[in-house]
């Protein structure tokens, strides 16, 4: 017994519970997404499906600009500029959000009632629907890692899926289930785990003074009468700050959001729904690959910058290097020796036609895994604007070459230009790290 409470007691040590929760919401986050999108692809009709994939396409847009505008900025903000009045800061923050996401409601909208299709009709207005609800509980759980309460944020994702699943099982089981109704569930289901998350945040966080509220950089209420007054002064104050953060690293967001969503912006116009139904089909297979890339990926920062010497921040990138590497090898071997069984394991009969195309967009894992290391090496060497630089060149190559590819050969025009893109950005990355970033530039 003594040596296995001493292997307890050192991973309590080394992996704190914070870590633990943190690790088991994003792994809540990344099954959740992977089974949702699963069942709906062996539920839906391709062509409706096509249109649900759209819409999560252009939800990921609309996160890639709430996450430097609005997340990221909370992330530090509410342990240093604010964090005499934290509680105050964070309901600011959600209303900003709120502000942020109804005035894109609006935009999607006008955009559904353009619309001559009907399938796309439903699909944006669905969007409309679950965009400000799933952007609100993303927030909110962010606000758990910023109180330091991942926990809270993990048992939330625990209402999410059970919740949707559920109600999608009924309405497919009534015939109801359709690209509308489905991101309709995905709103609602949202909803009820983020009002759950942030109802018993509430109880947790400690009351603040008024003090607190004067000390907090906010600005001074003396000529301000009124509750209103001083709501306004509280959101321009948190408006020019978010701001002032959030330029900088936006561009890089759209940039990278631009690499990932435009073949099915693309593919819905050229040839159709269906096909970006088969693309989402293909990206489902490597959502698991992608889950530990982004898992792990996001501790490469804070890593890279502990180095001291340029020998020792060479070494462990390319380290981790390595290890991306291989686990990527790893799963292309897996997906290109087993693309007809997966497909036939995920899918049924669907899609069976372009399981074949899994052989080369199974080589993506390896080379997002790489570019992340690099990218991140570069980043933790403050070399932002190298990784502007890197997307900028990526994109315009993805948008002259992609449109030709793309319209000419539809799905696998779109795998090809996805693959060589990804190829160009490993490339550039790893040249740009070794070149600029390999040395130790920060006193």
């Amino acid at each position: 017994m003594a040596p296995i409470l001493r292997i307890n007691n050192f991973l309590r040590e080394r992996f704190p519970s914070r870590f633990a929760w943190a690790v088991l919401d994003q792994g809540l986050y990344g099954a959740s997404n992977f089974l949702i999108n699963i069942l709906l692809a062996r539920w839906l009709e391709p062509h409706s499906y096509g249109a649900f994939a759209l819409g999560w396409a252009i939800l990921n847009i609309a996160y890639q600009i709430q996450n430097p505008l609005i997340i990221e900025p909370m992330m530090v903000f509410s342990s240093n500029r604010f964090r005499l009045a934290p509680a105050t800061y964070q309901k600011i923050v959600v209303h900003l959000n709120w502000i942020f996401t109804l005035s894109a409601t609006v935009v999607i909208l006008v955009v559904a009632f353009l619309q001559s299709d009907p399938t796309f009709t439903g699909m944006y207005l669905g969007l409309a629907i679950a965009m400000p609800l799933m952007l609100y509980t993303m927030l909110v759980r962010r606000v758990c890692y910023a109180n330091l309460n991942p926990a809270l944020a993990a048992r939330g994702g625990l209402i999410y899926m059970p919740v949707f699943i559920s109600s999608a099982l009924l309405f497919n089981h009534l015939s109801w289930l359709n690209a509308f109704s489905a991101l309709c569930l995905m709103g609602f289901s949202a909803l009820c785990s983020g009002l759950w998350v942030e109802r018993n945040l509430g109880r947790g966080l400690v009351a603040e003074s008024s003090r607190g509220l004067d000390d907090a950089q906010i600005d001074p209420p003396s000529q301000i009468g009124s509750s209103l007054g001083r709501w306004l002064s509280l959101f321009r104050t948190v408006l020019r700050n978010h701001w002032g953060y959030g330029q900088w690293s936006l561009p890089a967001s759209l940039l990278a959001v631009v690499i990932t969503a435009f073949p099915y912006l693309i593919l819905s116009h050229s040839s159709g729904l269906a096909a970006v139904g088969s693309l989402r089909a293909l990206e489902n297979t490597v959502l698991p690959v992608y889950s530990f890339m982004n898992a792990f990926g996001a501790l490469l920062i804070p890593i890279f910058a502990r180095a001291r010497t340029t020998a020792e921040l060479t070494r462990v990138v390319l380290r981790y290097a390595t290890i991306f590497f291989f686990t990527g090898l790893l799963a292309w071997l897996v997906l290109a020796t087993l693309h007809g069984w997966i497909f036939g394991l995920l899918y049924g009969d669907n899609y069976q036609t372009i399981s074949h195309l899994l052989i080369t967009y199974g080589a993506l894992p390896l080379l997002v895994g790489l570019s992340i290391v690099f990218l991140s090496a570069l980043r933790s060497q403050e070399k932002l604007r190298w990784t502007i630089v890197l997307y900028a060149i990526t994109v315009i190559f993805m948008v002259s070459v992609g449109t030709f590819l793309i319209e000419r050969n539809g799905v696998e025009g779109a795998v090809t230009v996805l693959v060589s893109s990804n190829v160009l950005l490993t490339v550039l990355s790893a040249a740009v790290w070794y070149r600029y970033g390999r040395k130790i530039t920060r006193g």
